[in-house]
């Protein structure tokens, strides 16, 4: 191991020995997810979260007029209408999760960067 490597990890052992929490807790994922909201690229989160609605709301709707259609034709139709709006949801859910990570992934870059810099 160099010199500077070893100095790196004893950087970065400090700042983790100081950091209380766990992002993955119930509480630092919704935190997180709010935070998004604001700031750079928010409005395309917010929109998701739009769509996310819209997209319940019609499989909510859908599932339910399965159950009350008078013919098999129009169950089919509900039904796959149901599974369209569960997979659209499912993609937002996974785009706003893929975003999130995005978002901490550059901010532990960023919190690298500036580690090594102070450093250099």
């Amino acid at each position: 191991m160099s010199d500077f490597d070893t100095e790196m990890k004893a950087i970065l052992s400090e700042a983790d020995a100081a950091f209380d929490g766990d992002t993955i807790d119930e509480t630092g994922y919704y935190t997180t997810a709010l935070r998004s909201l604001r700031g750079e690229g928010s409005a395309m989160r917010i929109m998701a979260w739009g769509g996310i609605f819209i997209f319940a709301s019609i499989l909510i709707i859908s599932i339910w007029q399965m159950f009350v259609a008078e013919t098999l034709r129009m169950q089919i139709i509900w039904g796959v209408l149901a599974v369209l709006a569960n997979s659209a949801q499912i993609a937002l859910k996974m785009w706003f999760n893929m975003q999130l990570n995005r978002r901490a992934l550059s901010q532990e870059i960023r919190r690298l960067q500036l580690v090594v810099a102070s450093r250099g």
